[in-house]
């Protein structure tokens, strides 16, 4: 008994010592609400001193490196020229101010940050065999731009997967990009859009790179793609640390950030319904937990005290309090909606085409509330191909197996509309729930999609995914919850399939006015 109680002891010693030596590094992301749209000179300078007064505030004392959106400091017409130094860009007085001054900010505060901008590259130095425009010379890239804490440029990544960005070159092969730092963590780089295809992130995920660089300009849509939703989504599913910085404009959908160890779930997130700066940061373990939670000791978002000018007319409305959140298209969707007002369970099978997704689902019913609206749920199942407004040459392989929530019983329409926050009565809890369904083994992506009405996903310990192999190339997978939740607007297996992708090289060769 006595030499059985010492093991336990020496068992719980080596493991407080193993979790006191969990390797980490401080991360921070700036969700930025930006002070101008960069369409002049002046405008990049606000935007530039922005980020300079960001980047040496005593928020971000103590922190290793700094990650902020995709392309707030300027536009394509304002496009930074990329300099073709040996020297360090704060050394150098003939390099663009906007790249010199945000370069001698960080050997100032000697930390490692990352910012987006529109970035203009002689073709006499570009590697592609391409030159877009003939009156300067040059391709126009959405490029992010990674500083050590020098000051000097250690990587540069060019987005692959364009939304819509008229005049910006795609390059002729993705940028595989990775920079390693002087806290021992090597980080991959990618752009916004690239987060739902293959390459470059999961293949540099395949790779082994467990830390990676997100800036975004993310819009978001419900119910599968709202901003800190895929996020997180793909840092699960990946169990890697993902650093994402969203931009902030919530009247335009522009809100979502976070700092997301793998399984363990958000370090730290925020969706911010209102104009703001925020800056997020954390304790992040140098390699993903894959079993336990690792407990960030990070403090919550702080906001950033930045004055916008009165002659910013783009400026949200500081009066509104509900961000705008755009609609998945769901036509080709098989929705059936469950009447928990006739059957407090249900279960059964629900097919598209030939994707099935199976469930069983327990709820309790709280009754209705005067003056209030209540969410109807429905089990919604899809596989094929998915479409995008803005681009015509992209197309992308989904299955999606879901019970998603709906302003109103049999409305399909409406499926992906959110009622008022402050008008809802949520009338269910879900006691239980479970979905399963069957996939083929393809170059695929699963991963575990949830959306709570605050517009953040399930912490990770509030649910279970599993994927087991199958028979003849498949595999099944399973969601279950794991705790009532009563604001479910998303439950979602979600699979991007990337043999079903059909994407057509354009390189867009548009002349840009100078």
């Amino acid at each position: 008994m006595f030499s059985t109680f010492l093991l336990l002891i020496g068992i719980i010693f080596l493991n407080g010592c193993q979790s006191e030596q969990v390797a980490t590094y401080t991360g921070a992301v700036v969700e930025v609400n930006p002070v101008s749209l960069g369409y002049t000179i002046n405008e990049v300078a606000k935007s530039t001193k922005q980020a300079i007064d960001i980047i040496e505030s005593i928020e971000l004392d103590g922190v290793d490196i700094v990650v902020f959106p995709e392309i707030i400091l300027n536009n394509q017409i304002t496009a930074v020229l990329l300099p073709n130094t040996n020297l360090s860009y704060c050394d150098d007085p003939t390099v663009d101010e906007v790249l010199r001054s945000v370069s001698c900010a960080v050997r100032k505060v000697k930390k490692y940050v990352v910012i987006g901008l529109y970035v203009k590259v002689k073709c006499s130095m570009d590697d592609q065999s391409f030159c877009a425009y003939e009156s300067d010379s040059t391709n126009l890239y959405n490029m992010a731009i990674v500083f050590d804490r020098n000051g000097d440029v250690v990587a540069k990544y060019r987005k692959y997967h364009l939304f819509g960005e008229q005049g910006v070159q795609q390059t002729e092969t993705p940028d595989m990009t990775t920079f390693k730092t002087d806290f021992n963590v090597t980080f991959g780089v990618f752009i916004c859009f690239d987060l739902l295809f293959d390459k470059p992130a999961n293949s540099l995920v395949d790779q082994g790179v467990k830390n990676f660089i997100f800036p975004t300009m993310w819009f978001s849509k419900l119910p599968y793609s709202t901003a800190a939703q895929y996020q997180q989504s793909w840092a699960y599913a990946n169990n890697v640390n993902l650093l994402a910085a969203n931009a902030n404009q919530p009247s335009l959908g522009f809100s979502g950030s976070g700092i997301y160890g793998g399984r363990s779930g958000a370090l730290q997130v925020i969706v911010n319904q209102t104009p703001a700066t925020k800056i997020l940061r954390a304790k992040i373990p140098v390699d993903p937990l894959p079993t336990e939670h690792f407990q960030s000791k990070s403090d919550k978002a702080t906001e950033v005290a930045i004055k916008q000018p009165n002659e910013w007319s783009f400026r949200p409305d500081k009066s509104r309090f509900e961000m705008k959140l755009h609609q998945d298209n769901l036509t080709e969707y098989t929705v059936k909606f469950l009447d928990f007002s006739k059957n407090l369970k249900q279960s059964g099978k629900v097919c598209n085409k030939a994707f099935c997704c199976d469930y069983n689902i327990e709820v309790s019913d709280n009754g209705g509330l005067e003056g209030k609206s209540s969410y109807s749920y429905a089990i919604s199942v899809f596989s094929g191909h998915r479409h995008y407004k803005y681009i015509k040459n992209v197309v992308t392989g989904e299955e999606v197996c879901s019970l998603i929530a709906c302003p109103e019983m049999n409305m399909k329409n409406l499926c992906g509309t959110r009622i008022s926050p402050s008008k809802v009565h949520n009338r269910y809890d879900f006691t239980k729930m479970s979905l399963k369904t069957v996939l083929p083994v393809t170059r695929m992506k699963v991963m575990p999609n949830t959306l709570s009405a605050n517009l953040l996903s399930l912490n990770s310990n509030e649910f279970d995914f599993k994927i087991s192999n199958l028979k003849r190339h498949r595999v099944m997978v399973e969601l279950n919850l794991n705790v009532p939740k009563s604001d479910l607007l998303t439950f979602a297996i979600f699979s991007r399939d990337f043999d079903k992708d059909i994407i057509t090289k354009k390189v867009d060769l548009e002349r840009m006015s100078s």
